[in-house]
């Protein structure tokens, strides 16, 4: 076929549709049947009219599923949004034409989201070259070969606002392009891809980015730089099989200025609007059994595939709060430390449970700075709510001098000098199949993510740094945990200790604590 005329071929799914659309004007399929000969002819010319438009503007006949609108709306009050999909959602098709409304400014007449009233500049990146080629190029200009120019239009951009002299390519890829806006200027877009080194993203000031896929970090760090000075927008669409990164959990967590909408099956149509097949339950099907058992979450239900190395893989976490726990004398207390020295600090953490339901509450926790000794930070152990509390200590906690800057340790500090019911001896993890006590905290970090995964043990709201090291918290190929974990080192401690039976109520420590306490010996005397 000539080029020119692969420019006037019009696929024959849009003639399919611009028929069914003069159907419906006439008011049904009985209305046409009585159509007269030259009536008739008229109306396919009127189809071949428009399934033209229908290629080469589909802008203007595209409708949203109820998802892709949703995402859409998100743009009013969000900078930074991501469609978080199941495969097959058309969350590229979403994008793409909400970056095609912006480049050309030809918004629907019901658009609630984000407007520009002027040209932008944007910017759509991938994967890689051939991703960007085949997805982002031939969604927006509907090519993925530049040399297929007789292709350009047939994407979410009209072929009218499409400035071809002003393409710049390598090969199959456009590299940059502009775009004719409504009110007479031009909109520049420009395709980049992840695999670049982020040194030539630099340079760049951005009103629109457009991510397909799950980019690097870094990679989505420097462009949001880039939106800046022009108070920019960044969306994502991404199927979550990279798991739980760093810009997964903004959107998760949705953060301030973050948000997302989540796609599943259960979500896409069976029919688009033109009562085409979109994505058929025996695809559904057939895919479901094409999946490994591992990806299924995140293929079908957007749910992001829990990486690897990643400790505590919560995708809801057990945060609480309002609940008026010092106040419930049946419930045991126990405060824990976790000892820092040098450029680590001093995590000291206060903790509730309810023995009947077998539920722990890390409820506060207070960082103390490298550096300060025990007389700087013993007053949180001294005052009504906390004085009497058992404290569970770490394994070195007896080391003379290590701490504390003097002769003695922390554990004899506590003791001796203030009167803290201390616990006796270390918190060790319980014996082993062959009766070893260790100190190994790949242990207690486990019983830790198992009562969190069975909301059992649950996090006060105001344990930020605690959540933070925890949501980033990872292992090694050599068993190595990530760094820090000192909040999260605190609160294991305390959760061994009351799972070991440690923890005591208001009543009980009334009970015994006169009997229990060891009155302090005028002189020096040795420790055994």
């Amino acid at each position: 076929m000539a080029k020119s005329e692969a420019s006037n071929y019009v696929a024959p799914i849009f003639k399919d549709r611009a028929l069914k659309h003069l159907v419906m004007l006439a008011g049904g399929k009985k209305k046409i049947a009585g159509l007269m000969p030259d009536q008739y002819k008229k109306m396919m010319r009127a189809r071949d009219k428009i399934a033209y438009d229908m290629q080469f503007n589909q802008l203007k006949w595209f409708r949203p599923f109820k998802y892709q609108q949703d995402f859409f709306e998100l743009g009013k009050t969000f900078s930074r949004r991501g469609m978080i999909a199941a495969n097959r959602a058309g969350k590229t098709i979403a994008s793409t034409f909400e970056a095609a409304y912006h480049l050309t400014g030809e918004y629907p007449k019901d658009w609630k989201g984000k407007v520009w009233d002027r040209p932008i500049i944007a910017m759509a990146s991938g994967e890689s070259w051939e991703q960007v080629a085949k997805t982002l190029q031939s969604k927006l200009l509907g090519c993925d070969d530049i040399k297929q120019s007789y292709k350009l239009g047939t994407g979410s951009i009209p072929k009218t606002q499409i400035d071809e002299k002003s393409i710049r390519s390598d090969g199959a890829n456009v590299l940059a392009i502009e775009i004719w806006h409504k009110t007479g200027g031009k909109s520049k877009l420009y395709f980049s891809n992840y695999t670049q080194q982020v040194r030539h993203l630099q340079g760049f000031e951005l009103d629109l980015v457009l991510l397909d896929e799950q980019p690097p970090d870094e990679t989505f760090s420097e462009l949001v730089v880039r939106t800046a000075a022009r108070n920019g927008q960044v969306i994502c669409s991404f199927t979550p099989l990279k798991g739980m990164t760093g810009l997964v959990r903004k959107f998760w967590d949705q953060i301030e200025g973050y948000a997302h909408v989540r796609v599943t099956w259960d979500d896409i149509p069976f029919v688009n609007e033109w009562g085409e097949a979109f994505f058929p339950k025996e695809e559904r099907d057939q895919l479901a059994r094409d999946f490994m058992p591992w990806e299924r979450e995140a293929r079908m239900k957007g749910i992001p595939l829990i990486g690897k190395g990643v400790v505590f893989p919560l995708l809801e976490w057990p945060i609480y709060t309002g609940l008026d726990l010092r106040n419930n004398p049946a419930l045991e207390r126990l405060i824990s430390f976790d000892l820092g020295q040098k450029n680590d600090p001093t995590v000291i953490s206060f903790f509730f449970r309810d023995s009947v339901e077998d539920i722990i509450y890390l409820h506060r926790q207070v960082t103390v700075p490298s550096g300060e000794t025990t007389d700087e930070y013993v007053h949180y152990l001294l005052d009504r709510e906390s004085k009497g509390v058992p404290i569970a200590l770490p394994h070195d906690a007896g080391q003379q001098g290590r701490y504390t800057l003097t002769e003695q340790s922390v554990r004899e500090a506590f003791e001796d000098s203030y009167g803290l019911n201390v616990i006796p001896g270390a918190i060790l993890n319980p014996p082993n199949d062959q009766g070893k006590v260790t100190n190994h905290k790949s242990y207690g970090i486990n019983i830790m993510r198992l009562y969190m995964e069975r909301g059992q043990l649950k996090i006060h709201e105001s344990c930020k740094e605690f959540l933070e090291e925890a949501r980033n918290y990872a292992i090694d190929e050599h068993g190595k945990f990530s760094d820090p974990d000192d909040h999260i080192d605190s609160a294991r401690i305390g959760v061994l200790a009351l799972i070991q039976g440690h923890g005591e109520t208001q009543v009980s420590r009334a009970n015994i604590l006169q009997t229990r306490r060891i009155q302090p010996v005028e002189g020096k005397y040795q420790r055994i």
